[in-house]
């Protein structure tokens, strides 16, 4: 069998989730569908895909040390991007509100957008490592990141409001729930997981799509851009690689933590931008460009993890 044909036989999936996404993007480009729409359709793997996802990932996986040392390392991974963001932001003589745009940027992740990619590729207990390491990471945006986006824009007094709003969220209950079945050795239907998994797999291929039609060209030659692109894939890769190394993280865990960890900008840093009036083009532009490039460089790395 030639080369080209092998190559494409054994990635045929990576080459469909891409497919997937230039949809989304010549989507866009005809006027057919928009940012709205991708919107709406992030909004509905948040609120069902990702639930299913989890359920079916975390209630038929054997827990190991590595599931309760990668949330730590998505957290610290966060922290180390906050801190160098600061630093950056004070070199360009970014107002504070471009400091906290920057910020946000630095410490939110996109997994979604690894999902569909390692739910094709990745194996069962590898999938769960990264489900696991981003529910650390969630948390720690639905709580220090939440306040910190709050104190940059001078709306101290949105933290309880939105505190709540990020508790109650379906994917974070559905996450303790699995760890609690699972725990508890729940004698759950085969079939129910499987099919769950299944589900969410076929499901989270929604983000591509949505990533496609939110892509954008907008405030992308701002040099600030294209340096919050390097400090969130770039350090954070770098950062989630060296504190697997620190916690003695092996095989899949490792490589999970430095994929998850160089994950592109999250649109959670969008939101929060664009709530506490901080600097909302740098955010948007710097997710963008991060996911367009995700898009390259996530399919050949999760192939390596």
């Amino acid at each position: 069998m030639p080369v080209l044909e092998q190559w494409l036989v054994d990635h045929w999936r990576l080459i469909a989730v891409a497919a997937v996404f230039f949809v989304g993007v010549v989507a866009r480009r005809l006027g057919w569908a928009g940012a709205a729409q991708g919107r709406a359709l992030l909004n509905f793997v948040f609120y069902i895909a990702l639930p299913i996802l989890i359920f079916g990932a975390l209630t038929g996986a054997t827990l190991e040390r590595e599931h309760a040392l990668l949330p730590i390392v998505a957290m610290g991974t966060a922290l180390i991007g906050w801190g160098a963001a600061v630093l950056v932001a004070r070199r360009f003589a970014l107002p504070k509100k471009g400091e906290g745009a920057m910020s946000m940027c630095a410490m939110s992740m996109n997994i979604s957008t690894i999902y569909p990619f390692a739910a094709l590729t990745l194996s069962a207990s590898a999938f769960s490592e990264l489900v696991m390491f981003d529910m650390g990471h969630a948390v720690f945006a639905w709580t220090v990141t939440t306040v910190a986006a709050c104190k940059y824009g001078g709306h101290t007094d949105d933290i309880p409001v939105l505190l709540r709003r990020a508790l109650m969220s379906p994917p974070l209950w559905v996450l303790f729930v699995a760890l609690a079945l699972n725990v508890g050795n729940a004698p759950l239907p085969r079939e129910l997981v499987h099919y769950s998994l299944v589900t969410g797999q076929m499901l989270v291929l929604l983000v591509p799509l949505a990533m496609g039609l939110l892509v954008s060209a907008a405030g992308m030659r701002r040099p600030e851009v294209i340096t919050t692109a390097a400090l969130r894939s770039g350090l954070g890769g770098l950062a989630g690689f060296t504190l697997g190394i620190l916690f003695g993280l092996e095989g899949s865990a490792a490589g999970v933590a430095a994929l998850g960890a160089a994950a592109p900008v999250g649109f959670t840093a969008v939101v929060l931008s664009a709530r506490e009036g901080l600097d909302l083009e740098l955010a948007a532009s710097a997710a963008a460009i991060s996911v367009f490039l995700g898009t390259l460089w996530i399919p050949l790395a999760v192939t390596m993890v």
